[in-house]
């Protein structure tokens, strides 16, 4: 009599203990095919070979590479093209799909063939600390190479990230965060950037500390375009920090006023990009454009300052160069509350020389 209770209680604690372990594993790291293949030209057999924690291995540091590119001045997304051939292998795959994702426009080709032409490689080497594996991406002359290395069931950088081809590297934030989401027990890992081959004496170079509970579940890290979307954004608020243009030098030639549907949205829409193309129909070398966007004079308004990047990327998109184009800081406007989620008015102004 007294086995059946039993045996009902061993059966809960197994079934409770299969659910749990199934828990886990869909949570575990690891990324599907269709996360690392290219949406315009992929290569399904080279990721077949390779199990779903490799193939985050790959992602992890392929969105590190591109995050870094797209904070480099002549590497916009809103104004580059890239030319690649047809991936062969899984780094190949995801080096492709994150320049996608990062929002570049890419053409295949099939040779080395343009003046954005995308290259990569990977190279292993045997050292005293342990299997190392150099991963390296190229777009025309400017290089990005960093050594990674596995440490439990994450992959984690070992080096520097250098950089060579651009003079534009002091204010490049890596985003190595996304290493510590895969949790460690007690790893540690070196975060910075240098010239390659050259010593810098300004260096600013971190350690970054992982523990356990770091770790976040797979589909709780931080997306490879939020990522992206960040360093973009990082790109522009950096330029917009730059000096601010004297306006008394200058004339006011043309306004326009776009409206966003709402106060959140980053779309413009084929009316507002209308406006854009023609105002900048007369535009000369020496204007420059202010774009208005932040409502917000107590406080940092993330909404419009993304609005302001988005029409900033439209302009680059017609020819007009990032020094040529201005966020202007926020303006009091206090008839509008921080609920408020009406449409949003951005003024873009077109300046001329006196």
């Amino acid at each position: 009599m007294s086995f059946f209770p039993e045996f009902a209680r061993t059966s809960a604690v197994l079934a409770l203990a299969a659910t749990l372990s199934a828990c886990a594993g869909s949570s575990g790291p690891g990324v599907g095919e269709e996360d690392l293949m290219p949406r315009l030209a992929g290569n399904e057999e080279a990721l077949k070979d390779i199990s779903a924690r490799e193939r985050a291995h790959l992602q992890l540091i392929a969105t590190n590479l591109v995050a870094t590119l797209v904070q480099i001045p002549e590497m916009r997304p809103a104004t580059a093209t890239l030319q690649f051939n047809k991936p062969q292998s899984a780094y190949g795959n995801a080096v492709i799909r994150a320049l996608e994702d990062a929002g570049f426009g890419m053409q295949m080709v099939s040779a080395d063939q343009g003046q954005h032409f995308v290259s990569y490689s990977k190279s292993l080497s045997e050292t005293e600390s342990g299997t190392i594996t150099d991963y390296a991406l190229a777009v025309g002359k400017i290089q990005l190479s960093r050594e990674y290395t596995v440490d439990g069931n994450g992959v984690f950088p070992s080096s520097l990230l250098e950089i060579s081809g651009t003079e534009h590297i002091a204010d490049i934030e890596l985003a190595d965060n996304i290493f510590a989401e895969q949790g460690g027990d007690g790893m540690v890992f070196i975060s910075g950037a240098q010239r390659q081959g050259t010593p810098d004496p300004t260096l600013r170079a971190s350690t970054v500390d992982v523990r356990e509970f770091d770790q976040l579940p797979q589909d709780k890290r931080t997306p490879q375009e939020s990522v992206f979307n960040e360093a973009r954004q990082r790109f522009f608020e950096i330029d917009a920090r730059r000096q601010a243009p004297d306006l008394d030098r200058y004339v006011k030639h043309r306004r326009t006023v776009l409206i966003f549907d709402d106060n959140q949205t980053q779309m413009m829409g084929s009316a507002n990009k209308q406006a854009v193309r023609l105002l900048v129909r007369e535009f000369d070398d020496k204007d420059i454009m202010v774009i208005k966007a932040c409502l917000d004079a107590d406080g940092r308004d993330q909404a419009s300052m993304n609005r302001a990047i988005r029409v900033e990327e439209e302009l680059a998109g017609h020819g007009v160069p990032t020094e040529s184009a201005y966020i202007a800081p926020c303006a009091r406007a206090s008839y509008r509350h921080a609920s408020d989620n009406s449409p949003t008015p951005v003024e873009l102004v077109h300046y001329r020389p006196r």
